[in-house]
C-alpha cells in the first residue's frame, strides 16, 4: 500500500501535465471517462460461453510418451536457461526480474518457436508439471487472459502436428476451462483502455472451440475479433498502436484466427480474411530496402525474425507459419503473397501516422501520431521526429527499438533520433483517462507532415507545454550524395537543446565530424557544434540487441534556432 501511493506520488510530482489533468478534474472542469462495465464489451449482450463438452479430432501421439533424458534449454522472452530431466516443473518456479519472462513460460512460448528441434517427451513433461501447479486454481498471472488464450493456442498447435501432450480427458477439459477463465475476464477496459489484447482473448476462444468442437466459444471468439478490428487498426489497415513489429504479431493473429474460422465454415471468416489482407498490404510500405525498422516497442511473444515471412522473407522451416498444418501453410502464403502484391498507397499509410518517403538511393520511415501523443493504449515511444534512414540496402541511422518493458529509458526520447528541449520529450506522457479536448489543449496543433521537392517537412507543438518555447520543425532533404536534416525552434530565451542520431553502425570521431561505417559504405554526420558518442543497444528482438551508437550534439541557444545537420557519403 505504502509502495503504491509512493509511486502515485512521484508521477504527480515529476509530471506537470498529469498535475493540471488532477487539477481540472477537482474543479470539474474535465470529464470522467465514459461508464463502461469492464470484461463486457457493450457489443457482447452477453459473455456466457455455457456448457460445451469438448472433442477432440485431430492426431494420437505417434508413439508412447517417456520421460525426457536430456536436458532441455529454453528461451524465453529474452532469457534463456537449461531444465533438467527429473525436475520439469522449476520451468514455472523461478521468479525473474522481468515479469515477461514468467509469464512467457505460462504460456509456452518456447513450443511454436521450437521447430524441429521438439521433443514430444519434454512437451509432455512440462504440460504435465503446469497441470499440477496450476490447473486448479485459475488464479494469478497463470491465468491471465491473454496468457490463458496464448498457452492453449500453442498447445493446440503443438497437438494438430504431435497429438494432445497429456491424458486427452484432461488435457481437453483444461483447455475448456480456459475458454471459461477468457470469457469470465475478457480485458475490455472502456474505449479509452482497450488494446490489441482484447481481440486476442477472442482469438483463443476461437482457437479453442474449433479445436474442441465447442461452436458457441468458437462464435463468441469471432465476433469479438471482427468487432475489435475497428477499434485496433487504422483505415490504412495498420495496427493503431505505434509498433511495427506489434503490427506484424496481430496481422499474424487475424490470419491464424481467419484459417481457423474457413476451417469452421463461420459466418465471420470473409470479414477476418479481409482485415488480415488490409494489414499485410500495409507491411510493404513499413519496411525499408535494409530490414523493418523496429519502431516502438518490440514483443515478447515471438522475435521480428519468427515473423520475417509477412516482410517477404523466404519461408524459413523453423518460422511462422512453418509449423502449421501443410494446408494452412499454402492458405496463409496464399494470403501473403495476394495482399503484398498490392500494398496501399503511401499516402494512405501517412493517414494513420506513418510517413515512407525517399529520393536518389535514401528511404526514410518516420512515425507521427496524428494527434501528437503517443498511442494510448499503444507500443509507441516519445519519439517524435525520430526516424529511421537507410541507404539504398544499408540503414544508415535506425530506431533502438526496444529489448524488455523494464527498460524505460528507451521508449523516451533520449535514445532515438530527435530533439529534446531543456531535458523534454516532444511528447507528453499519455494517460487513459485523458480527453482529446485535454489532449489538445496541451498540444495545441496536431503535427503535420508535409512534401518538399526534395523531402518532407514535418511541424509540431509537443513542445508548446513549455515556457517560451514555440512550434518546432524537421525538415529532411535527400539529395543526391547527402541527407540534410534541418531543426527550426520557435520560441524565445535560452534553452539547452539536444540533438540525438542513433546508428549501429561502427562510429569514430575526426575533425570533420562523425565517420559511420556500415559494411563497405562510409559516412560522414556533422554539424556546426562538436559532436559526443556513447554507447547503447540496438535491439532486434526481446532481450536481445546489438550494439549501437548514440551521436549527441548540445548546446545551449537562444531562440529562435536553427540547426543543420548534414548526413553524406564519403
Amino acid at each position: 500500500m505504502i509502495g503504491a501511493l509512493t509511486r502515485k506520488a512521484r508521477q504527480v510530482l515529476e509530471d506537470p501535465v498529469l498535475r493540471r489533468w488532477m487539477m481540472r478534474r477537482a474543479l470539474r472542469l474535465e470529464p470522467a471517462p465514459p461508464p463502461f462495465t469492464a470484461g463486457h464489451p457493450p457489443y457482447l449482450p452477453s459473455v456466457d460461453i455455457g456448457a460445451e463438452t469438448p472433442q477432440w479430432n485431430g492426431p494420437a501421439p505417434a508413439v508412447p510418451l517417456a520421460m525426457p533424458t536430456k536436458p532441455l534449454r529454453v528461451a524465453l522472452a529474452g532469457e534463456s536457461f537449461e531444465i533438467a530431466p527429473d525436475d520439469p516443473g522449476a520451468l514455472f518456479e523461478r521468479r525473474h526480474v522481468d515479469i515477461e519472462v514468467e509469464l512467457a513460460a505460462h504460456r509456452f512460448a518456447w513450443l511454436p518457436v521450437s521447430g524441429s528441434a521438439i521433443d514430444p517427451c519434454w512437451v509432455a513433461a512440462l504440460w504435465a508439471a503446469w497441470l499440477e501447479r496450476h490447473a486448479e486454481a485459475r488464479t494469478g498471472w497463470a491465468w491471465h487472459a491473454y496468457t490463458a488464450a496464448e498457452r492453449a493456442i500453442n498447445i493446440l498447435d503443438y497437438a494438430q502436428r504431435h497429438g494432445l501432450p497429456g491424458a486427452e480427458a484432461q488435457t481437453l477439459s483444461v483447455l475448456a476451462g480456459h475458454a471459461e477463465a477468457i470469457a469470465s475476464s475478457l480485458e475490455y477496459f472502456g474505449d479509452h483502455y482497450t488494446s490489441n489484447h482484447l481481440s486476442n482473448n477472442g482469438r483463443g476462444l476461437l482457437r479453442i472451440g474449433t479445436a474442441l468442437g465447442m461452436d458457441g466459444t468458437a462464435r463468441l471468439g469471432a465476433r469479438i475479433m471482427t468487432a475489435e478490428a475497428g477499434r485496433i487498426f487504422g483505415q490504412s489497415g495498420v495496427l493503431r498502436e505505434g509498433s511495427t513489429h506489434y503490427h506484424l504479431l496481430v496481422t499474424r493473429n487475424y490470419i491464424d484466427a481467419w484459417l481457423d474460422a474457413k476451417s469452421a465454415g463461420l459466418e465471420q471468416a470473409g470479414m477476418l480474411r479481409d482485415v488480415a489482407e488490409r494489414a499485410v498490404a500495409a507491411i510493404p510500405e513499413l519496411c525499408l530496402p535494409g530490414g523493418l525498422p523496429l519502431i516502438g516497442d518490440i514483443s515478447p511473444d515471438v522475435s521480428p525474425a519468427y515473423l520475417g515471412r509477412l516482410c517477404g522473407g523466404a519461408a524459413d522451416s523453423d518460422a511462422w507459419p512453418a509449423h502449421l498444418p501443410d494446408d494452412r501453410q499454402k492458405a496463409a502464403h496464399a494470403l501473403i503473397e495476394g495482399a503484398a502484391g498490392a500494398p496501399i498507397s503511401p499516402d494512405k499509410l501517412a493517414e494513420d501516422g506513418w510517413h515512407r518517403f525517399g529520393d536518389h538511393q535514401w528511404h526514410a520511415l518516420v512515425y507521427v501520431p496524428p494527434d501528437g501523443w503517443p498511442p494510448m493504449p499503444g507500443h509507441g515511444h516519445h519519439d517524435l521526429g525520430g526516424f529511421e534512414l537507410h541507404d539504398g540496402d544499408v540503414p544508415v541511422i535506425v530506431d533502438p527499438g526496444r529489448g524488455s518493458y523494464c527498460d524505460p529509458e528507451y521508449a523516451g526520447a533520449e535514445l532515438h533520433s530527435g530533439v529534446t528541449i531543456d531535458g523534454a520529450r516532444p511528447t507528453p506522457l499519455n494517460r487513459p483517462y485523458y480527453t482529446a479536448a485535454f489532449r489538445a489543449r496541451i498540444v495545441g496543433a496536431r503535427p503535420d507532415m508535409s512534401r518538399t521537392r526534395d523531402g518532407r517537412i514535418l511541424r509540431h507543438a509537443g513542445f508548446s507545454r513549455l515556457p517560451r518555447v514555440g512550434a518546432v520543425e524537421r525538415e529532411w532533404r535527400l539529395l543526391d550524395d547527402r541527407v540534410e536534416i534541418l531543426d527550426r525552434i520557435d520560441g524565445r530565451g535560452r534553452h539547452r537543446i539536444s540533438w540525438r542520431f542513433f546508428t549501429a553502425a561502427d562510429v569514430q570521431t575526426t575533425p570533420d565530424g562523425i565517420a559511420l561505417t556500415v559494411a563497405d559504405a562510409t559516412y560522414r554526420l556533422s554539424s556546426a557544434i562538436p559532436a559526443t558518442v556513447s554507447n547503447a543497444v540496438r535491439w532486434r528482438e526481446y532481450g536481445h540487441g546489438d550494439p549501437g551508437r548514440l551521436v549527441e550534439f548540445d548546446h545551449v541557444v537562444k531562440l529562435p534556432y536553427e540547426f543543420k545537420t548534414i548526413i553524406e557519403r564519403f
